[in-house]
């Protein structure tokens, strides 16, 4: 587990100017500010509410460009963006794995103990919202797309699965999965992998298989 990552962030090769990123265990603060010397943007670890994160490709029939991003969201819903990029494949391993490493200190440093207040809250019989995903005694509240609108629709516990994927959650009605599914993306939706772990957990909680 990570305790502390303090790391410089060259944006790509267009930008000279080094960027400090600094994850603590109490606080986290960048320097993202567009103009040298112009500032650093800092969250408290107790203001943080939320994050998602990917890769955006830049391509023209091959990819020649990648955006790696993190999302950072505080209760006041200011977000602290962490982005460097490659082009060409320069830098492209090496950007790689800082992306890596500042996602899993991310998680480890601010999202896991959220996970585990949920499943307090839960076991409690608290209800609570992940994202746009509504979790409850009974079961879990998603949004379905229909033609010309869209519902919510109960999964009760008993008939949720859930499957983690390479850029995606998906969660569906095991009887009826054609009809009743949502997926959730790691860059587009606020926090679902915190959403994926704690219906996970519950699931494993409730003896529930969710092969």
């Amino acid at each position: 587990m990570k305790t502390e990552l303090k790391i410089k962030i060259q944006r790509s090769f267009l930008d000279n100017y080094k960027r400090d990123l600094h994850l603590h265990p109490d606080f986290i603060s960048f320097e993202n500010k567009d103009l040298v010397g112009s500032g650093i943007t800092s969250f408290k670890t107790d203001e943080i509410k939320e994050f998602r994160y990917g890769v955006t490709l830049y391509q023209y029939d091959i990819v020649f460009g990648r955006d790696f991003q993190i999302f950072i969201k505080n209760f006041n819903d200011e977000v602290l963006k962490i982005n460097f990029k490659s082009y060409f494949g320069i830098k492209k391993s090496e950007y790689t794995k800082i992306y890596a490493e500042i996602i899993n200190t991310v998680w480890d440093l601010y999202f896991k103990q959220k996970v585990i207040l949920f499943i307090k809250a839960f076991e409690v019989g608290e209800s609570f919202t992940i994202g746009d995903v509504d979790i409850n005694s009974d079961g879990v509240l998603i949004t379905i797309s229909k033609l010309l609108k869209q519902e919510k629709k109960l999964i009760n516990w008993k008939d949720i699965g859930i499957r983690k994927y390479t850029t995606y959650v998906s969660i569906y009605s095991r009887e009826n999965p054609l009809d009743f599914n949502r997926g959730y993306s790691y860059k587009e939706d606020w926090n679902t992998f915190v959403l994926y772990e704690v219906i996970r957990n519950i699931l494993e909680n409730k003896n529930i298989n969710n092969d």
